[in-house]
């Protein structure tokens, strides 16, 4: 609903100021303003605001107030502003379609000798908003997010989520709206809110109010129509496709993890995901867990702890169905993030009843031989459990029923059990083949698959789907690592050094991507859930090349390929990426996989369907639904050693303390080590790795890159390592 409007208005915005009052400014605070009647309620006043339908979804009022110095210079506000007392011509409230309110108290020149307590700036308080944080000469600006019908609140935390890393700033967001309960939608008309405390009925009603960063006092009029344009339309790209609410009741439901997170960084993204959705979340480990304790920290954490033996053996599904059966209240959902505990938990499932894909779409998932056989092409990939079986391999030349494995140059070895790139090599020649199969072979006792090497940009393809049709799909592109080197050798990692979001693949070999990974999933049985799955593009009409200044990305090639591009996955994980890949996500695209992934192991269709909804940027040569160009950098460890902090401060925060220019270009940071830990060049066959950042770029792809790189230059940590009784500090 919009209130004020003039003819030519698009929903009363954007509301229109007399052109001869562009270059007036408001006033500076007269003598007489003092900052000490800062009081709430004696003189915060609404000083305009503007009601604006922003999608079918929801409308927001806009609101401006103006401390008491201010006000009180307003007194004499010149009437060619336009900034007049409801009753304007035609129903508009004044030239502009702003509504002025307490058009008798001082706006128009018609102060009182005394005010009355604000009715407006008591509502603000009660929601939790309000005095403390106004500044004493500021012009405020809050916006009230009102959804337009009733229902019922999917989730706590969703203004946060969708408002994360809003390029205007934010001093505070309150959300008045319950999860799981019922919100009823205000109904306004212009006479209901056209006074004070028919604003401050707006505020209470309100699912949500945001409240902006001051503006400078000395504002222009056209700088503050421009700002309240930019807001609606920054609220429109990140609410407009986004349902905070749900026509159904939400029945209250308890969900299993079944192996907890090692750490609260680790974790802490699935226990936040669980209480904003409302979720009562059941740990499922073994004992002495840092969240087995009953302590008020873990509480806020997890409802309880199932301590059980989780040795992988062949009783481990019935220990955990014991585990769950024995606790008091239901089970709605078992879920995991621990690769190995796929099949486990999919077998748990299906002996309590809950949701879950079949097990056998588990077990071909798992198994790095047998997803390469789903797109394999026979004598291109071979199975063997030990240097022997190799020997045998390359005798045997012929076989009875199939074509004869041949050995095409160069070819992959990796476990057919494993995960992180952990012992993959790149194989040249036969020489080099045995190296790679024992490295494979001596990793979680499994045996190691030998495939073809498929020359093309490496892509993760991230899922959400819901009874086989995808919701969501993410692209990235993971940057050349050591191992894709032409002259790389077998001991030369595929540990990922960066990933760039959204990807710059061509729209088409995009499309071929989404539809042939989605097609192997449900073939597979997969049909709902979160999954993450790597994949190369060949044939594709980009490659990495070194574009200027060192910055290395897919442009297109000079030479069209012959054949057309064609997607070959690598590997499947029916769960979201890991945690340093899921938040990035979540704030390049504003979609959670961690609660999608808890919502589909309890069978929650609706909500999943409002957890899968991107935000709606589309301009420039972004992707639609990214809110910005991101990049993810990977900081791997210079030296083995221990780490020190010489300067009491993490890595990441001393990098940002040092160099401001980049922390303002960075999302997050995330240090491994603390002072006195051990570190590895190499832990388990990949890199190892101390940090890693997420930088941000409104410009351009290219930018965000550059950012990447110097903020990878830039980072410094301190490693000790000792050497023949000699001790040496090395930085990265």
């Amino acid at each position: 609903m919009a209130v004020g409007v003039l003819p030519g208005q698009a929903n009363g915005w954007p509301p229109k100021v007399a052109p001869d009052a562009f270059s007036d400014r408001i006033p500076l605070p007269c003598n007489g303003g003092s900052p000490e009647r800062n009081v709430l309620g004696e003189s915060y006043r609404p000083f305009f605001w503007d009601i604006v339908s922003i999608c079918d979804l929801y409308s927001v009022a806009h609101i401006i107030l103006l401390p008491p110095s201010l006000r009180r210079s307003y007194g004499s506000f010149p009437v060619r502003n336009g900034m007049h007392g409801a009753g304007g011509a035609n129903g508009a409230n004044g030239m502009n379609g702003v509504n002025g309110v307490n058009g008798v108290n001082g706006i128009n020149g018609h102060r009182p000798a005394a005010e009355a307590p604000s009715r407006f700036a008591q509502a603000l308080s009660h929601v939790g908003l309000g005095n403390p944080s106004w500044t004493a000469d500021g012009v405020s600006v809050f916006t009230a997010i009102l959804p337009t019908s009733d229902g019922y609140v999917s989730r706590s935390g969703f203004l946060h989520l969708r408002l994360q890393d809003c390029p205007i700033a934010i001093s505070k967001i309150q959300e008045n709206a319950v999860p799981l309960r019922k919100y009823t939608a205000p109904r306004l008309s212009p006479p209901t809110v056209n006074s004070e405390d028919g604003l401050a009925s707006v505020i209470e009603q309100a699912a949500g109010i945001i409240q902006w960063a001051d503006l400078d006092a000395s504002v222009s009029i056209l700088h503050l129509q421009h700002h309240l344009m930019r807001i609606t339309h920054e609220l429109r790209d990140r609410l407009n496709n986004a349902p905070w609410l749900t026509p159904q009741p939400i029945a209250r439901k308890r969900v299993a993890l079944i192996r907890g997170r090692p750490n609260l960084t680790a974790g802490g993204p699935i226990y936040r995901a669980a209480r904003a959705l409302g979720l009562d979340l059941v740990i499922v480990d073994e004992e002495g867990h840092w969240l087995q304790a009953d302590t008020e920290e873990n509480r806020m954490h997890r409802e309880a702890f199932l301590t059980t033996d989780m040795t992988e053996d062949a009783g481990i599904v019935d220990r955990i169905v014991r585990s769950l059966a024995s606790y008091p209240l239901p089970i709605h959902g078992v879920f995991t993030v621990s690769d190995n505990f796929f099949v486990t938990v999919a077998r748990v499932a299906h002996a309590l009843g809950l949701p879950a894909s079949p097990v056998s779409a588990f077990e071909t998932s798992v198994d790095k031989y047998r997803s390469r056989l789903l797109q394999d092409v026979p004598g291109q990939t071979a199975r063997v459990s030990s240097l022997d079986e190799l020997q045998t391999l390359l005798a045997c030349r012929t076989k009875d029923l199939q074509e004869a494995f041949t050995p095409a140059f160069p070819m992959i070895v990796k476990p057919t059990k494993g995960w992180s790139s952990e012992c993959v090599s790149k194989v040249n020649s036969i020489g080099d083949l045995a190296t790679a199969v024992q490295k494979a072979t001596s990793r979680h006792g499994s045996a190691a698959v030998i495939e073809p090497f498929f020359d093309g940009p490496e892509i993760d393809v991230n899922f959400v789907l819901l009874d086989g049709a995808i919701l969501f799909c993410e692209i990235a592109d993971e940057p050349p690592c050591q191992a894709d080197s032409r002259d790389a050798t077998v001991d030369d990692t595929f540990s990922p050094e960066a990933l760039t979001l959204p990807s710059a693949l061509p729209a088409e070999e995009q499309e071929i991507a989404r539809t042939t990974l989605r097609d192997i999933l449900v073939k597979l049985g997969f049909r709902t859930g979160i999954f993450h799955v790597e994949a190369r593009m060949v044939n594709s009409a980009c490659e990495y090349r070194d574009v200027g200044n060192g910055i290395i990305d897919l442009v297109r090639k000079e030479t069209p390929p012959p054949e057309r591009p064609a997607c070959r996955l690598l590997e499947i994980n029916a769960r979201p990426p890991g945690y340093r890949v899921t938040v990035p996500s979540r704030h390049t695209y504003g979609v959670d996989f961690f609660a999608a992934h808890m919502l589909a192991a309890v069978g929650d269709a609706e909500r999943l369907r409002l957890a899968a909804r991107p935000f709606d940027h589309a301009y420039q040569d972004r992707t639609q639904g990214a809110q910005y160009w991101s990049r993810l950098v990977y900081v791997a460890a210079p030296k083995a050693g221990t780490v020190r902090w010489p300067l009491k401060l993490s890595p990441c925060e001393e990098l940002k303390r040092r160099r401001p220019d980049l922390a303002e270009r960075i999302v997050l940071g995330v240090d491994y080590c603390q002072p006195g830990d051990r570190i590895s060049l190499f832990t388990d066959g990949a890199r190892t790795y101390v940090a890693h950042l997420l930088v941000r770029s409104t410009v351009s792809r290219r930018d965000a890159i550059e950012v990447g790189n110097e903020v990878l230059r830039s980072f410094k940590i301190e490693v000790e390592e000792e050497v023949q009784g000699v001790q040496g500090k090395f930085e990265v």
